[in-house]
């Protein structure tokens, strides 16, 4: 047996009336519409002003980050412009360095005119701490050979103890198996002996005769008594004199000019015949 279908719900009665009384009341009061739609005015403005509110913000802050991502870019290229001009400035620093010492092994070439200096620059020294050596970056292919001096502007540095083709291996004075024949620069002294390292950054001038004037701040240079070393290059000065009673000799304890512990370019002076 077939159920029966429900009807249909219809739309009460009272509630179609009432739909057209209200639709009839806006049509004949234009007055009441006005009122409904600035009802909706003052509802929406809000909800408008606020998302326009959102908006405003949300341009500022794509704004704020287009102009960081600018702003960074900028600081980069403005880091990029110091790291150029502090290289720039280091490089002119060292060829004002380099011209100063070319500029005083002139000045040691007027008084020392022996010999052609080769430029060279230290690439290694030996870590050890008795021993003071180095080796520099010119050879024999460079016509450097052993026992030719070393110098700076300054002063002796010392010689060179063996050579391979494109480096050479340098004995400072102040190692202790390093030994160089020297004289005071004094018209009133000239007295000599021997300079020889102490291992400790000075050296001892030895086996000077007692009746030989010897003074603090002497100059002491290369003599001509020594073998393969021009004479005249600075060595040091005395800041001790060691006298002692009833002995044949006297000794000085000399400050090396040239500071050995800072060496970067250096200088060979190259025999005539090999320059």
């Amino acid at each position: 047996m077939r159920t029966p279908l429900r009807a249909r719900r219809s739309v009460p009665g009272w509630v179609a009336i009432l739909a057209l009384v209200t639709a009839a009341g806006l049509i004949a009061a234009p007055g009441a519409a006005q009122h409904a739609e600035a009802l909706g005015t003052r509802v929406m403005a809000p909800i408008e002003l606020g998302i326009s509110r959102v908006w405003g913000s949300l341009a500022y802050l794509w704004g704020t980050v287009q102009q960081a991502g600018s702003l960074s870019a900028q600081n980069r290229a403005y880091r990029d412009e110091i790291a150029r001009l502090e290289s720039q400035q280091v490089q002119m620093g060292e060829l004002e360095l380099e011209n100063t010492d070319l500029r005083r092994l002139l000045d040691l070439r007027e008084r020392v005119p022996q010999g052609t200096p080769l430029l060279v620059n230290v690439i290694a020294q030996d870590p050890l701490p008795l021993v003071r050596s180095l080796v520099i970056d010119r050879g024999a292919d460079h016509g450097i050979a052993v026992n030719l001096p070393v110098i700076t502007s300054l002063g002796l540095v010392g010689r060179v103890t063996k050579v391979h083709p494109d480096s050479a291996e340098v004995l400072l004075i102040t190692d202790v198996n390093s030994s160089v024949s020297a004289r005071i620069q004094d018209p009133d002294s000239r007295a000599t002996g021997l300079a020889h390292g102490t291992g400790e950054g000075r050296l001892l001038l030895d086996y000077v005769p007692q009746e030989d004037p010897l003074r603090f701040d002497d100059l002491v240079i290369t003599s001509v008594v020594g073998k393969g070393l021009p004479s005249g290059l600075p060595i040091g000065k005395v800041v001790q004199v060691r006298q002692l009673p009833y002995e044949v000799f006297q000794q000085a304890l000399v400050e090396p000019a040239v500071d050995v512990r800072s060496l970067e370019r250096l200088f060979v002076l190259l025999s005539p015949q090999d320059s």
